[in-house]
């Protein structure tokens, strides 16, 4: 797993926004982002390929029509 740290974390959203952050919050931020950083690597090898953005252009259009159906 990708080894993100709390120092990390806090120094990032410090630099970035501004915000502190308690350890307790930058070791739990860290061991989740190590997580999705881990799994994002595998994205590729589980078939997801044809599947949208869940805000891609064309999920968005689709949603507006079936949105527009309901009020008529």
């Amino acid at each position: 797993m990708p080894m993100v740290t709390a120092e990390t974390v806090k120094q990032v959203l410090r630099d970035l926004y501004g915000y502190e952050i308690s350890d307790a919050d930058a070791h739990s931020i860290a061991r989740g982002a190590g997580a999705m950083l881990t799994l994002a690597g595998h994205l590729g090898s589980i078939g997801i390929a044809g599947i949208e953005p869940p805000f891609g252009y064309p999920v968005l259009l689709a949603e507006a029509t079936r949105t527009s159906k309901n009020k008529s």
